[in-house]
Protein backbone atom coordinates (compact mmCIF):
# COMPACT_ATOMS: atom_id res chain seq x y z
CA UNK A 1 0.00 0.00 0.00
CA UNK A 2 2.55 2.25 0.80
CA UNK A 3 4.48 1.47 -2.57
CA UNK A 4 1.44 2.65 -4.54
CA UNK A 5 1.02 5.90 -2.98
CA UNK A 6 4.59 6.88 -2.60
CA UNK A 7 4.43 5.97 -6.58
CA UNK A 8 1.46 8.00 -6.88
CA UNK A 9 3.39 11.51 -5.44
CA UNK A 10 6.43 10.66 -7.99
CA UNK A 11 3.73 10.72 -10.34
CA UNK A 12 2.29 13.70 -10.07
CA UNK A 13 5.19 15.98 -9.23
CA UNK A 14 5.82 19.35 -10.04
CA UNK A 15 8.87 20.09 -12.35
CA UNK A 16 11.89 21.47 -10.07
CA UNK A 17 10.85 25.70 -10.57
CA UNK A 18 14.64 26.38 -10.79
CA UNK A 19 13.89 26.66 -14.11
CA UNK A 20 13.15 29.79 -15.21
CA UNK A 21 10.50 28.91 -18.16
CA UNK A 22 8.96 26.12 -16.35
CA UNK A 23 7.59 28.49 -13.69
CA UNK A 24 6.46 31.18 -16.47
CA UNK A 25 4.32 27.61 -17.87
CA UNK A 26 3.21 27.16 -15.08
CA UNK A 27 2.24 30.78 -14.13
CA UNK A 28 0.73 30.98 -17.39
CA UNK A 29 -1.39 27.82 -17.55
CA UNK A 30 -2.74 28.51 -13.68
CA UNK A 31 -3.67 32.23 -14.29
CA UNK A 32 -5.01 31.25 -18.36
CA UNK A 33 -2.82 33.27 -19.86
CA UNK A 34 -0.20 32.18 -22.93
CA UNK A 35 2.96 32.17 -23.46
CA UNK A 36 4.27 35.03 -25.16
CA UNK A 37 7.21 34.10 -27.66
CA UNK A 38 10.82 35.48 -27.13
CA UNK A 39 11.36 36.68 -30.98
CA UNK A 40 8.95 39.02 -32.08
CA UNK A 41 6.10 38.03 -34.92
CA UNK A 42 7.30 39.74 -38.50
CA UNK A 43 4.54 39.96 -40.61
CA UNK A 44 5.19 37.71 -44.02
CA UNK A 45 5.97 39.76 -46.99
CA UNK A 46 3.93 38.69 -50.37
CA UNK A 47 6.90 36.85 -51.57
CA UNK A 48 7.13 34.39 -48.45
CA UNK A 49 3.14 33.98 -48.83
CA UNK A 50 3.24 33.16 -52.43
CA UNK A 51 6.44 30.87 -51.79
CA UNK A 52 4.70 29.03 -49.38
CA UNK A 53 1.18 28.34 -50.40
CA UNK A 54 2.06 28.62 -54.01
CA UNK A 55 0.97 30.63 -56.99
CA UNK A 56 -1.53 27.81 -58.51
CA UNK A 57 -3.16 28.49 -54.78
CA UNK A 58 -3.14 32.39 -55.69
CA UNK A 59 -4.45 31.98 -59.56
CA UNK A 60 -7.28 29.55 -57.82
CA UNK A 61 -8.60 32.26 -55.33
CA UNK A 62 -8.82 34.48 -58.12
CA UNK A 63 -12.51 35.85 -58.55
CA UNK A 64 -14.67 34.75 -61.14
CA UNK A 65 -16.36 36.82 -63.79
CA UNK A 66 -19.17 37.17 -61.34
CA UNK A 67 -17.32 38.00 -58.84
CA UNK A 68 -15.62 40.38 -60.77
CA UNK A 69 -18.80 42.09 -62.42
CA UNK A 70 -20.20 42.73 -58.88
CA UNK A 71 -16.72 44.37 -57.93
CA UNK A 72 -16.95 46.27 -60.98
CA UNK A 73 -20.10 47.62 -59.98
CA UNK A 74 -19.32 48.59 -56.46
CA UNK A 75 -16.47 50.54 -58.01
CA UNK A 76 -18.08 52.36 -60.37
CA UNK A 77 -21.03 53.67 -58.44
CA UNK A 78 -18.45 54.83 -55.66
CA UNK A 79 -16.75 56.43 -58.32
CA UNK A 80 -19.16 57.95 -59.68
CA UNK A 81 -20.61 59.25 -56.15
CA UNK A 82 -17.04 60.93 -55.38
CA UNK A 83 -16.24 61.92 -58.88
CA UNK A 84 -13.04 59.58 -58.46
CA UNK A 85 -10.98 58.04 -61.33
CA UNK A 86 -11.18 54.64 -61.78
CA UNK A 87 -9.98 52.38 -64.73
CA UNK A 88 -9.86 48.64 -66.04
CA UNK A 89 -6.97 46.92 -67.29
CA UNK A 90 -8.17 44.47 -70.22
CA UNK A 91 -4.98 41.91 -71.19
CA UNK A 92 -5.56 38.44 -73.36
CA UNK A 93 -3.23 36.27 -74.22
CA UNK A 94 -3.09 35.67 -78.33
CA UNK A 95 -1.24 32.82 -80.02
CA UNK A 96 1.36 34.90 -82.92
CA UNK A 97 1.05 31.80 -85.49
CA UNK A 98 -1.72 28.91 -85.34
CA UNK A 99 -0.46 26.02 -84.02
CA UNK A 100 -2.84 22.55 -83.54
CA UNK A 101 -1.00 22.70 -80.00
CA UNK A 102 -1.59 26.07 -79.33
CA UNK A 103 -4.42 25.94 -76.41
CA UNK A 104 -2.14 23.33 -74.79
CA UNK A 105 0.59 26.55 -75.16
CA UNK A 106 -2.42 29.20 -73.49
CA UNK A 107 -3.38 26.55 -70.77
CA UNK A 108 0.28 26.36 -69.08
CA UNK A 109 1.13 29.76 -69.67
CA UNK A 110 -1.89 31.29 -68.80
CA UNK A 111 -0.90 30.59 -64.93
CA UNK A 112 2.16 32.65 -65.04
CA UNK A 113 0.68 35.27 -66.87
CA UNK A 114 -2.15 35.74 -63.61
CA UNK A 115 0.98 35.79 -61.48
CA UNK A 116 2.98 38.40 -62.69
CA UNK A 117 -0.12 40.32 -62.52
CA UNK A 118 -0.81 39.71 -58.94
CA UNK A 119 2.59 40.23 -57.91
CA UNK A 120 2.92 43.44 -60.17
CA UNK A 121 -0.99 45.04 -58.80
CA UNK A 122 -1.47 46.75 -56.03
CA UNK A 123 -3.40 45.61 -53.18
CA UNK A 124 -6.42 47.59 -53.93
CA UNK A 125 -6.52 45.89 -57.21
CA UNK A 126 -8.82 43.36 -58.08
CA UNK A 127 -7.17 40.93 -60.43
CA UNK A 128 -9.22 38.49 -62.33
CA UNK A 129 -9.63 35.64 -64.93
CA UNK A 130 -12.77 36.31 -66.93
CA UNK A 131 -11.79 33.89 -69.47
CA UNK A 132 -9.35 30.86 -70.81
CA UNK A 133 -7.62 33.66 -72.47
CA UNK A 134 -8.60 36.87 -70.29
CA UNK A 135 -7.21 38.36 -67.23
CA UNK A 136 -8.76 41.81 -66.28
CA UNK A 137 -7.45 44.04 -63.67
CA UNK A 138 -10.28 46.83 -61.91
CA UNK A 139 -7.91 49.67 -60.93
CA UNK A 140 -9.67 51.55 -58.12
CA UNK A 141 -8.14 55.70 -58.03
CA UNK A 142 -6.47 55.20 -61.28
CA UNK A 143 -6.37 57.93 -64.45
CA UNK A 144 -6.23 56.43 -67.61
CA UNK A 145 -3.10 57.58 -67.65
CA UNK A 146 -2.29 55.72 -64.84
CA UNK A 147 -3.74 52.84 -65.99
CA UNK A 148 -1.81 52.86 -69.60
CA UNK A 149 1.17 52.86 -67.74
CA UNK A 150 0.56 49.86 -65.59
CA UNK A 151 -0.59 47.84 -68.47
CA UNK A 152 2.88 49.08 -70.76
CA UNK A 153 4.74 47.51 -67.58
CA UNK A 154 2.69 44.32 -67.43
CA UNK A 155 2.94 43.59 -70.57
CA UNK A 156 6.80 43.78 -70.80
CA UNK A 157 7.04 41.64 -68.18
CA UNK A 158 4.73 39.35 -69.26
CA UNK A 159 6.53 39.32 -72.82
CA UNK A 160 9.78 39.27 -71.50
CA UNK A 161 8.89 35.71 -69.83
CA UNK A 162 6.76 34.44 -72.38
CA UNK A 163 9.89 35.15 -75.21
CA UNK A 164 12.29 33.24 -71.64
CA UNK A 165 10.00 30.47 -71.70
CA UNK A 166 10.22 29.92 -75.93
CA UNK A 167 5.70 30.46 -75.99
CA UNK A 168 4.33 31.74 -79.36
CA UNK A 169 2.20 33.84 -77.38
CA UNK A 170 1.86 37.38 -77.22
CA UNK A 171 0.00 39.67 -74.93
CA UNK A 172 -3.00 42.60 -76.63
CA UNK A 173 -3.99 44.97 -73.51
CA UNK A 174 -6.62 47.93 -73.52
CA UNK A 175 -7.87 50.04 -71.00
CA UNK A 176 -11.22 51.46 -69.99
CA UNK A 177 -11.15 54.35 -67.69
CA UNK A 178 -14.16 56.58 -66.22
CA UNK A 179 -14.51 59.75 -67.01
CA UNK A 180 -17.55 62.65 -66.08
CA UNK A 181 -19.27 61.97 -69.28
CA UNK A 182 -18.41 58.28 -69.55
CA UNK A 183 -19.33 55.83 -66.81
CA UNK A 184 -17.04 53.05 -66.16
CA UNK A 185 -19.47 50.25 -67.26
CA UNK A 186 -19.89 51.81 -70.74
CA UNK A 187 -15.96 52.35 -71.31
CA UNK A 188 -15.82 48.89 -70.30
CA UNK A 189 -18.00 47.74 -73.20
CA UNK A 190 -15.57 49.82 -75.71
CA UNK A 191 -12.12 48.65 -74.09
CA UNK A 192 -13.96 45.00 -75.10
CA UNK A 193 -15.09 45.48 -78.04
CA UNK A 194 -11.84 46.95 -79.19
CA UNK A 195 -9.57 43.94 -77.95
CA UNK A 196 -11.88 41.37 -79.43
CA UNK A 197 -11.67 43.83 -82.72
CA UNK A 198 -7.88 43.92 -82.72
Amino acid sequence: MASSESTRARRFALPDLADERAGESIENFLHGRTRKSRTALVPASDAQVHARTGDAVALRSMPGRIEWNAAVERESARAARYERPTAVAILELRPVRQSPTMDSWIRVHAAPVGQLLLRGSRATDVVARVAATRFQVLLPETTAEAANDFVERMVGECQEQLKANGAPLKLTASVAASSAEVPLRDALSQALRSIEAA
